[in-house]
């Protein structure tokens, strides 16, 4: 049944370097003249966790139980006109998503499975989802970028205590390079990646101490310099660049900011949220979406434009926002069993 959808390591450099690269934005919101509809999502047993776009504007919304009990996963997709179907995808039991990124008309979808790394391709041509037995060393898919025609890059987990590795692909994920461990994540948590070309990535992690790492490389991944963070911040993810302009959010024991770098995460600005922020995503070096929920839980949603926050009005949405993508002019999101859209 169709339905119509709506529209370096820095911490520990001396405090001064991060103050004085964090600039805060204060009271950069706008009444609400936004108003948007959310829809129930079509396989309300199985939570939705992702949604993912191609650049060419086919947004897709995946989840999976974490369980081995059926059914196990699920998925829909939005066409042109606004209207989610059914997209049918692999079984994945006691497995968890956890990233996706996109190429002109396909994504890979990557995550955690029982035999270590889950990783999905999503062909838009086809409206189909098949698992791809190509990255298989490894304890989960941490992260995905996708840029150009048809080069991806994906780190992966490397287990307790150990570093996370690298690999790229030129094909769209069905091969990939020799995996390099990146030394400066041992012991951390890897949160985002952002590669804008074959040379140049941009990686943030969370130490065991809840301190805020960035990465910078300009070969592929086989060296990394540190860039500087501000201090209180916990957790730096949900990074989308173009060029040497990165959006992100950030979040400190107490707020959520969305935050900019335009120098490839030399320097910061950022803007604090009047929610908690779950997620961001960007069409445009300027033109964002960021996600969440209220302080009561319920759903919040609201552009950023330039750092310039716009909450809109949300109906029919029942829960907290979770996940966002965004092609170039439209952008999805999703609660565990709502799905909605945007377009700017």
């Amino acid at each position: 049944m169709k339905r119509r959808g709506s529209k370096v390591r820095s911490a520990w450099w001396v405090g001064v370097l991060a103050a004085a690269s964090a600039l805060t934005l204060a009271g950069c919101m706008t009444q609400s003249t936004l108003h948007v509809i959310g829809l129930p999502s079509i396989g309300i047993s199985v939570p939705l966790r992702l949604t993912a776009c191609t650049t060419s504007g086919s947004c897709i919304a995946v989840g999976t139980t974490g369980s081995s009990t059926t059914p196990s996963s699920v998925g829909e997709y939005r066409e042109s006109n606004g209207v989610w179907n059914s997209l049918a995808v692999p079984a994945a039991p006691s497995s968890l998503i956890t990233s996706a990124s996109c190429l002109s008309t396909q994504c890979l979808i990557g995550g955690l499975s029982p035999t270590g790394n889950l990783l999905w391709t999503y062909n838009a041509s086809s409206q189909s989802v098949i698992p791809l037995d190509t990255l298989r060393a490894g304890q989960g898919i941490r992260s995905l970028s996708c840029f150009g025609i048809s080069s991806c890059v994906a780190i992966v987990a490397g287990g307790v205590a150990a570093a996370s590795t690298i690999s790229f692909s030129a094909d769209a994920g069905t091969s990939w390079s020799t995996p390099v461990a990146l030394t400066w994540s041992k012991g951390d948590t890897v949160s985002a990646l952002t590669c804008t070309s074959s040379l140049d990535c941009i990686a943030t992690a969370t130490t065991g101490t809840n301190s805020v790492v960035v990465e910078r490389s300009r070969d592929g991944g086989n060296t990394w310099v540190s860039r500087a963070t501000r201090v209180a911040w916990t957790n730096l993810t949900w990074l989308s660049c173009h060029g040497l302009v990165c959006n992100a959010l950030a979040t400190t024991s107490s707020k959520t900011y969305v935050v900019r770098t335009k120098n490839f995460g030399r320097t910061w600005l950022e803007n604090s949220l009047p929610a908690q922020g779950n997620a961001l995503a960007c069409a445009s070096i300027n033109k964002c979406v960021v996600v969440g929920q209220k302080r009561n839980d319920s759903p919040w949603f609201a552009t950023s434009d330039d750092l310039q926050l716009t909450v809109a009005t949300l109906k029919y949405v029942p829960s907290p926002l979770l996940a966002v993508a965004c092609a170039k002019t439209v952008c999805t999101a999703l609660g565990v069993s709502t799905v909605l859209a945007y377009r700017f």
